[in-house]
């Protein structure tokens, strides 16, 4: 019997960035289940929704990872690199 070729299982481009984006959604939403003031709360929970928004928007593949960390600002004319 001739072996049969497993295909392999596709997954998505951008699943670190997706992964990322619904942990930082349960974190958050963690976070917002132990703070006391309805504020801070409200903005927790808040932002755990726009990183479930951004997790399903990279799903999409409408969100590509940043071609260089976030972090990393561009040097402008006479600055110089840190060192």
């Amino acid at each position: 019997m001739p072996m049969r070729l497993q295909k392999p299982v596709s997954r998505p481009p951008n699943e670190k960035l997706i992964r990322a984006y619904a942990y930082e959604a349960v974190r958050l939403r963690d976070l917002a289940a132990a703070v006391t003031t309805a504020r801070l709360k409200a903005r927790l929970l808040e932002e755990a929704t726009n990183q479930e928004r951004l997790a399903v928007e990279a799903k999409r593949g409408t969100i590509q990872p940043h071609a260089r960390p976030v972090g990393d600002c561009q040097l402008r004319t006479g600055d110089s690199p840190p060192t």
